[in-house]
């Protein structure tokens, strides 16, 4: 029984862990006696407090792993970041999250910044101990931050019982057993990778991490050595899947599995797969990082109800509303169009410090009885399956990454020979969502644009720069002066 993710170390440790975890292309493996001899080290050298935020970089090895697990028997909150998130950006969230010490590899650092009084002292209670604290289900056991390399990081706070909540609903929809063996393509920092860590260890099953950037023919040939049996991707990956697996004629028949999140899977992409692939059954999902997982699509019905994200997942409640006031928000009808609404015990705990990333929750009339508004606009049909409408938050979701347009703006305005920018939404020639940067520069001569670029390259992390660039000579704007959106998406769409 999982009551905690500590108990997860435990399992491993104890050698009660039947799965395996290995690495490709590099054929390292992580076991119980690898994670029993970093244990015995890290007793040894680093003394971690019990609660203490510690940030974790996600280097696709064997350390990270058991980093992860070591941590959370320690009673740590883990933060997981990039491995080459720019230094300034490391420093922000370590800030944001009062966070002293960075584990990097398997190797403990501390952080060496100016971290302001820790007020909570004077806010909450304080218990003075004389014996070792337990881990429990009501502690914190994540900081996920959607968005740390834009000026503002905002950090989604997860307890364990959050996470184990989400780790059985999606492992009972999914059937995940010890027969399984699943390619993780997505990095530890991001949730849908570090979930697929953690159904190996709950569900004993078997997972390779995938140590390269994405290629589709990389993936292809590891699909096939490793006997893939379920392989989560995100839109864009999916789509050039699918064009690979058309051009090699790829049958991959121990491939039973193919799970979709961190944006709308295209309809022609599900058609795709769904005729190159008829053994592999493909899960349309939605969710966010506030609460993992909302919705899931049976893959029985991935082509009768194309363009669905699904039903609720086990355990969760979705209802879609429109606000009347502050205190009344009331169900829209079938058919009608509103904002998305959840309650589950998958909900995070809120947002770090002072933070609001978009969602919002709505208390109800006892501690756990809370609503999410996801910020997104969905409707539902008679059989009460939901279909996603659009975003109701300035929030562009590119490749599973959360970009808010406002804050990078910002950002890029610090180039000196900017004169206005604007960030919009658009989609790609493939059907997956990204950013368009429009930019006026002082002078839009091309060896202006070339400086441009190679500053906005060295100065934003790569996952949240936007995919495409338009320098134009004269920016839109309304009538009072403000830069014109709605004109610019409207020309994109004409485009």
């Amino acid at each position: 029984m999982l009551f905690s993710l500590a108990d997860l170390f435990n399992k491993t440790i104890s050698d009660h862990w039947r799965g395996q975890i290995n690495f490709y292309p590099s054929n390292a493996n992580f076991d119980s006696i690898f994670l029993q001899q970093f244990s015995n080290q890290q007793k040894q050298l680093t003394n971690i407090k019990f609660g203490e935020r510690v940030l974790v970089t996600d280097e696709p090895t064997p350390e990270t792993i058991a980093s992860i697990l070591w941590l959370w028997s320690q009673g740590a909150v883990v933060v997981p970041i990039r491995f080459n998130m720019k230094h300034i950006a490391i420093l922000d969230i370590a800030k944001d999250c009062d966070s002293h010490l960075l584990f990097r590899n398997g190797q403990s650092e501390l952080i060496e910044i100016n971290h302001p009084a820790d007020k909570s002292e004077h806010n909450h209670k304080i218990f003075e101990l004389n014996s070792k604290r337990k881990v429990c289900g009501s502690d914190l056991a994540l900081i996920i931050y959607t968005s740390g390399s834009t000026g503002k990081p905002k950090g989604i706070m997860l307890s364990h019982a959050n996470v184990i909540t989400a780790i059985n609903s999606i492992g009972t929809y999914l059937e995940l057993n010890v027969k399984e063996h699943i390619l993780c393509l997505s990095p530890l920092s991001f949730d849908y990778g570090l979930y697929q860590l953690l159904f190996s260890l709950k569900f004993d099953c078997q997972l390779t991490v995938f140590q390269d950037e994405f290629h589709p023919i990389k993936v292809i040939k590891a699909l096939n050595q490793n006997n893939i049996s379920l392989l989560p991707v995100v839109p864009a990956m999916a789509s050039s899947l699918c064009k690979v697996i058309q051009v090699f004629k790829s049958e991959l028949p121990q491939l039973t599995k193919i799970t979709n999140t961190g944006g709308h899977l295209a309809e022609d992409t599900i058609r795709n797969l769904s005729n190159l692939l008829p053994h592999t059954n493909i899960y349309a999902m939605y969710g966010l990082t506030e609460c993992k997982r909302a919705l899931y699509l049976p893959p029985s019905d991935s082509i009768r109800k194309l363009g669905s994200v699904g039903i609720p997942i086990p355990g969760l409640e979705a209802k879609i509303f429109n606000k009347v006031n502050n205190m009344y928000f009331k169900e829209v009808n079938q058919g009608e169009i509103g904002e998305l609404f959840i309650r589950s015990s998958t909900l995070m705990q809120g947002y770090y410090g002072d933070a609001n990333a978009g969602a919002s929750i709505h208390t109800g009339k006892y501690r756990d009885d809370n609503w999410l508004a996801t910020g997104d606009l969905f409707s539902q049909d008679d059989e009460g399956y939901f279909y996603f409408k659009g975003r109701n938050k300035d929030l562009i979701k590119q490749a599973g990454y959360c970009l808010y347009p406002a804050e990078l703006e910002a950002q890029i305005e610090q180039f000196e020979h900017v004169h206005l920018t604007a960030i919009i939404p658009h989609t790609d020639k493939l059907g997956d969502e990204i950013a368009c940067l429009y930019i006026q520069l002082n002078d839009n001569s091309p060896a202006q644009q070339t400086q441009f670029k190679t500053w906005l390259k060295s100065s934003i992390d790569a996952c949240y720069c936007p995919r495409e660039i338009r320098f134009i000579e004269s920016m839109a704007l309304t009538a009072n002066s403000k830069v014109d959106k709605q004109h610019l998406i409207s020309h994109l769409s004409e485009i």
